[in-house]
């Protein structure tokens, strides 16, 4: 696949800490243009441990979706796609703790075999963007 004469893998996957994730790389970039979050970034509001999770019934048809609504201002975190070498993604140079830094993730997890023939959980990003103020609400405790 291509966008102006570039090649662009359909499905991205890279480590964070001990997680693996995946995306269409096309989605993000759409992504990208709509919110201004790249699917990477979002990856780090799996290491807020006061984030908040629920099931996403309504968009639940053909795959178990669940919406997470949590921080990623924790800092930095050096990333290794396979196809490309170790990334640093996050808030250098800013501060932490910005209203900003709060952000509503749409994911869906997923079992992979390895080329070794190993199981392996993959948590496949499908949306993110900046939380509302309602959802921000929620995130800190004002609304339950």
């Amino acid at each position: 696949m291509s966008v102006s004469g570039e090649f662009v893998p359909r499905i991205v996957s890279f480590t964070l800490g001990d997680m693996m994730f995946e995306y269409d790389e096309m989605k993000n970039r759409k992504n990208i243009a709509r919110h201004g979050i790249s699917f990477m970034n979002a990856a780090r509001v799996f290491f807020d441990y006061d984030r908040i999770e629920f099931y996403d019934e309504e968009h639940s048809e053909e795959e178990d979706r669940y919406n997470t609504i949590g921080d990623i201002s924790a800092g930095t975190a050096a990333i290794e796609p396979a196809d490309r070498g170790i990334v640093m993604i996050g808030n250098v140079g800013q501060s932490a703790g910005m209203v900003n830094d709060i952000l509503f993730v749409v994911y869906t997890e997923r079992v992979t075999t390895d080329s070794a023939g190993r199981r392996m959980d993959v948590t496949r990003l499908i949306s993110a963007r900046l939380a509302t103020n309602f959802e921000r609400g929620i995130y800190y405790g004002k609304y339950s």
